[in-house]
């Protein structure tokens, strides 16, 4: 393997000394650099797209779950208050459960962060505290709960050049939309 090297080496010496096909050479690497690093970041981009959208399933589905933490028959007749405590707890015992995470927010093995979880917002919207705007300019009309996560996810590709991290920020105003009329 070692005779394969060197006997490439000298070729591309002896190439260069002639200057007979050093323009292709140059011109290819100022090609093909480029060309590299596009695609690593093309592929990065995706693979980042899909981290975020699994971490917005998984906020999606525990603020889906803090909305049924009152009783569902209530629910399904309009109206209805959430208690904030109860909707709370919920809401972060099915976050840790779907991001992997232990018990002060930090991710455990498999999880798709790469470092502590925060719920920098949780607001319940009651009957009476709405319609209104939340804090990000959504428009709520119904009980809802308003959520904001961040983390740190690791990041695939191109580390030296954009860093090792990406900060991922995720937002969602979850509410039910169907209403039970009674006859």
């Amino acid at each position: 393997m070692l005779q394969w090297f060197t006997g490439l080496s000298a070729r591309l010496a002896r190439s260069m000394k002639d200057k007979r096909g050093s323009g292709t050479i140059i011109f290819g690497l100022l090609f093909l650099i480029p060309f590299m690093t596009f695609s690593l970041f093309l592929i990065e981009s995706r693979l980042l797209y899909t981290v975020k959208n699994a971490a917005d399933d998984a906020v999606t589905a525990a603020a889906l779950a803090a909305l049924k933490s009152t009783n569902p028959v209530d629910i399904a007749y309009g109206e209805y208050m959430l208690d904030i405590n109860t909707a709370r707890e919920t809401f972060y015992e099915y976050l840790r459960k779907n991001m992997k995470l232990d018990a002060g927010m930090n991710p455990l093995p498999g999880s798709i962060a790469a470092g502590a979880v925060y719920v920098e917002e949780f607001t319940v919207y009651n009957p009476g505290s709405y319609p209104t705007f939340c804090s990000r300019g959504t428009y709520i009309q119904n009980t809802a709960i308003h959520v904001v996560v961040r983390f740190k996810t690791r990041r695939a590709a191109l580390k030296g050049l954009f860093g090792e991290y990406v900060d991922i920020t995720i937002h969602r105003d979850v509410d039910n939309y169907y209403n039970l009329q009674e006859e």
